[in-house]
């Protein structure tokens, strides 16, 4: 998994984005970078334009948005995974990133200062007294060349001082520079196994290894959009034909609690109003079976060799018991339906819990319960 982290300083906001191939991480994080600048680039207008009021309007406004995109999320799960191309092709996942962190720069030579010279230093204007006085005549000269001498003295402890600053810059890239190619042979180790895994990924699935199935299964799985929160949990086995998998589904936890913000001027205040009882449970229902119906259309597409012959679908969640005030799990679907059958259906027209009826899928009596005890 390839994992960017995604923050926007002005909205405060931060998120990790993941996916099996750099792409498409890389894809996912590019659009929510735009998104997030687009809202700031929209909040500073408002406030610049029309003050602190309009902001809040806004902001009002980007939440109610966000509770419109969080619950559609729910509802386009399996169209979502009918846009996405079969993650059949493993090329994408190739990682072929250069290692883009710059050497560290080698430090300037010390520009040096020029020597100086004893015909820049002048003696006083001689005089009479001065050149009838043998000692004041030689003090004359004495101190023109104690002038010299100072300055020429500085004039190499400068140039010591910068040399052995120099070495010292010297020493300190070259530890640097070790560093540096260090991590970058750790970069392209990682990637030389990343791209290995996927070359033995590629041959032992083409030479019908089942572990090279199960592992192309899972990045068929991991590369599927989710809602935010979802869980990404899963166990797959495989055995002559018949791919089982137990996989984890949302809780009501992770259905929106809120259907818009409104912001009262009067009372400079938010106001948030709720999703109905009946509206989350059909949401939950849509999430619920659109997961199901989206794993097992990405599973199914994903098998270009043909070795999945049918899938045995276990989808389990995650819940508070009411009766006893304790964490819970119970398999609240479960089906098996074979390729051929659920390849020959349009999903993209389909209502998602009929379509799962149809396969003579089962529900468990959790599944309703689930929405009541957390409701």
């Amino acid at each position: 998994m390839i994992s960017i982290d995604v923050r926007h300083d002005g909205l405060g906001r931060f998120r990790r984005v993941s996916a099996p191939g750099r792409q498409l991480a890389e894809a996912r994080a590019a659009a929510l970078e735009r998104l997030w600048e687009a809202q700031w680039q929209r909040r500073q207008a408002a406030l610049h334009r029309h003050g602190a009021e309009a902001l809040k309007q806004l902001e009002a406004e980007e939440a109610t948005q966000a509770a419109e995109r969080a619950a559609a999320a729910l509802t386009s799960i399996l169209l979502d995974a009918l846009r996405a191309p079969a993650a059949a092709d493993l090329a994408p996942l190739y990682d072929s990133a250069a290692f883009d962190e710059p050497p560290p720069a080698e430090p300037a030579a010390p520009k040096p200062e020029p020597e100086p010279r004893k015909s820049q230093f002048k003696a006083p204007p001689l005089t009479l007294a001065v050149l009838l006085n043998p000692a004041a005549l030689r003090k004359r000269k004495e101190s023109v060349a104690a002038k010299f001498k100072a300055a020429h003295d500085g004039w190499e402890y400068l140039a010591r001082w910068r040399a052995g600053e120099h070495d010292k810059a010297v020493s300190a890239t070259r530890a640097m520079r070790q560093d540096w190619e260090r991590r970058q042979a750790l970069f392209h180790e990682k990637q030389a196994r990343s791209n290995a895994r996927l070359d033995a990924l590629h041959h032992g699935y083409a030479g019908g290894d089942a572990e090279a199935l199960v592992g192309r299964c899972d990045l068929a799985l991991l590369a599927l959009d989710r809602p935010e929160g979802f869980p990404c949990f899963w166990s797959i086995g495989y055995e002559q034909g018949t791919l089982c998998i137990d996989y984890d589904l949302p809780s009501m936890a992770e259905v929106p609690l809120v259907r818009c913000v409104k912001y009262a001027a009067s009372r400079q205040a938010f106001d948030t109003v709720l999703l109905g009882e009946a509206e989350r449970e059909r949401l939950y229902g849509e999430a619920v079976f659109q997961t199901c119906l989206a794993v097992l259309h990405s599973l199914f597409a994903g098998d270009v060799a043909g070795a999945v012959k049918s899938i045995v679908f276990n989808g389990w969640a995650n819940y508070i018991d009411g009766t006893k005030g304790r964490p819970g799990r119970a398999c609240i679907l479960s089906v098996t339906v074979d390729k051929q059958s659920f390849t020959a259906i349009d999903l993209s027209g389909i209502d998602p819990r009929a379509c799962f009826r149809a396969l003579n899928g089962s529900m468990s009596p959790k599944l309703a319960a689930l929405s009541r005890q957390a409701a």
